[in-house]
């Protein structure tokens, strides 16, 4: 790092534990734009990656590898659209990255300004799998339906009859679709399937009657709630599967929390790797919660940009930044060592976790290894 011009001090970057390092300050500033919603469908999700990326920066001192981080929010709003607007406001105040956006629906047109302006978008959420030619965009979280495919191993295990369940967002149909086409190639049988939450209870009797093995529901937010509660008043024993955000995305009280409800996910608060314990930590100090997958998606966020900055001399550019991506190889982190694809998506461990009480506080813990996907 002798040739970033150093002025004496240390700076951060990543490590091999995924933590921080110290380095060589450069003495110069470098401009990135974060965008996420403050309202809407994705708001939870991106309040949680917005803690995990705060809290890279509170631990690295303000610093993106060797530079100052001068962080730019720009609101996604609630439409792809306005997602757009937010992203494109951030080119013209001539940022060098950005990272978040919540709304895949939004990626698409996103890439194409990224491209045009050369400049990368570290995406921070689950993004669709037809972005393999947006050049300028690293996903740091994962592909739509990697969640559901993850978990047909252990659905196999149940049995070979699932009843499939999902939101009408584009994540939930990615997530249904994933598994339905996962668990058929597995000789698995589809029973049936059912979109929304109106009349959850009567269907998912229906279920039973028809002799599910296990039931998989893809939801999210209110949609996850009214499907957990439904799930706990039904009395079945049957297991009940889905992505993350069937659990991640809702307030549960320990009163309520029902048996028998798992998920996958590339992150588990309790894996066992000492960068997670001091990431745990380190964010029950500061938000006094426990991180999500989509905290560590925010956390890793910041440090794969620490990383590509660390890699450049003299101060960087959103092309020599895209490139210094390409670079990173394998990236340490309190989700366990991942790396970028070719299509620029992540390589990473899945695990199913499940839903119980951490003491007296409901949690997402680890129950076992599933597949590496990507």
């Amino acid at each position: 790092m002798a040739a970033v011009g150093a002025t004496g001090g240390l700076a951060a970057a990543c490590g091999s534990d995924g933590e921080p390092v110290d380095q060589p300050k450069s003495g110069q500033t470098v401009r990135v734009g974060l965008v996420l919603p403050s309202a809407g469908p994705f708001a939870r999700i991106a309040g949680d990656i917005r803690r995990g990326f705060d809290l890279y920066l509170q631990r690295s001192e303000g610093l993106l590898g060797p530079h100052t981080a001068d962080v730019i929010a720009a609101d996604e709003g609630t439409t792809a659209a306005s997602a757009l607007e937010a992203v494109t406001s951030l080119l013209e105040q001539r940022v060098v990255a950005i990272a978040g956006v919540t709304n895949p629906d939004a990626l698409a047109d996103i890439g194409n300004a990224l491209l045009q302006a050369q400049v990368p978008l570290v995406s921070s959420n689950a993004a669709p799998s037809t972005l393999t030619n947006a050049l300028f965009i690293w996903r740091a979280s994962c592909v739509l339906g990697d969640a559901g495919r993850a978990i047909v191993s252990h659905g196999k295990s149940l049995g070979t009859k699932a009843y499939v369940f999902s939101d009408e967002s584009t994540t939930g149909r990615a997530e249904a679709a994933a598994f339905r086409a996962a668990f058929q190639d597995a000789q698995g049988v589809i029973l049936g399937e059912s979109t929304g939450t109106a009349d959850l209870a009567s269907r998912l009797q229906q279920a039973k009657t028809q002799g599910a093995n296990l039931i998989f529901a893809a939801y999210a937010g209110e949609d996850a709630k009214a499907m957990l509660d439904a799930y706990r008043e039904s009395g079945l024993t049957v297991k009940l599967l889905g992505p993350a955000a069937l659990t991640d995305t809702v307030d549960l009280a320990a009163d309520q929390l029902p048996a028998n409800v798992y998920t996958a996910m590339f992150y588990a608060s309790n894996l066992p790797n000492d960068a997670n314990s001091r990431f745990v930590s380190s964010y029950y100090q500061r938000y006094g919660s426990q991180p999500t997958g989509y905290a560590t998606a925010g956390y890793d966020s910041a440090g794969v940009l620490a990383s590509a900055f660390a890699l450049l001399p003299g101060a960087p550019t959103g092309a020599t930044v895209n490139q210094a991506f390409s670079k990173l190889g394998q990236i340490d982190s309190p989700r366990g060592a991942w790396a970028f694809n070719i299509n620029r998506s992540p390589q990473q461990r899945w695990y199913l976790r499940r839903l119980q009480l951490d003491g007296a506080v409901p949690a997402n813990l680890l129950d076992a290894d599933l597949a590496v996907q990507g």
